[in-house]
């Protein structure tokens, strides 16, 4: 199976590919130009795997909660990409994608903080599975935990394990392109 990730959530813009035999990355760090380098990078890590796009089996897209434009950019790119090629395609949350590969604990809990120092959480189990997502306070959060039977690892850095993201992401569903939609940081996720 052949992926292409798709990741422009932070000032981070990361475009990687699996085909099973092999796994590249393209990194940019603490660039806010997405815009510029997106296309740019996609094509780059293709023709250097040899791989033409209509060959991808599947594409997935990190869709928030991230960066207003970076996010635009990303999932513009995975949606049209998955359309015209008639692609399957899915969803990564910036969220969630810093827990996968830890193992060990009953919960993993990760952060985010945007530019007003609010807080969106994500809380997930030894399986992945989403039990909680979205804007909350400290105290909340707490609270949430404290109803959890099990430990629990809080992981507050941005580094995330990209071939465990798309290990998971392979078993994802896939969805219509047409409804992959960014989540953004605001009051509302």
């Amino acid at each position: 199976m052949k992926i292409l990730y798709i990741d422009t959530s932070s000032e981070t813009l990361l475009i990687s590919l699996d085909t099973e035999k092999t796994f590249d990355c393209i990194k940019l760090e603490n660039i806010k130009e997405h815009s510029i380098y997106a296309v740019e990078k996609v094509r780059e890590i293709l023709d250097k795997n040899n791989i033409e796009a209509k060959d991808l089996d599947k594409i997935v897209v990190v869709n928030g909660p991230g960066s207003f434009t970076g996010l635009r950019i990303g999932v513009t790119i995975a949606k049209t990409m998955a359309f015209v090629l008639n692609k399957n395609i899915s969803v990564a949350s910036s969220l969630k994608n810093k827990v996968i590969g830890y193992t060990g604990y009953d919960y993993y809990v990760s952060m985010i903080k945007d530019k007003k120092n609010k807080n969106y959480y994500g809380i997930y189990n030894k399986n992945y599975d989403t039990i909680y997502e979205g804007l909350t306070t400290e105290e909340e959060i707490k609270n949430k935990l404290n109803e959890l039977n099990g430990n629990y690892l809080f992981i507050d850095n941005d580094y995330y394990n990209v071939e465990a993201v798309i290990k998971y992401s392979k078993d994802q569903p896939n969805i219509n392109p047409h409804t992959v939609n960014p989540r953004y940081l605001k009051e509302v996720i």
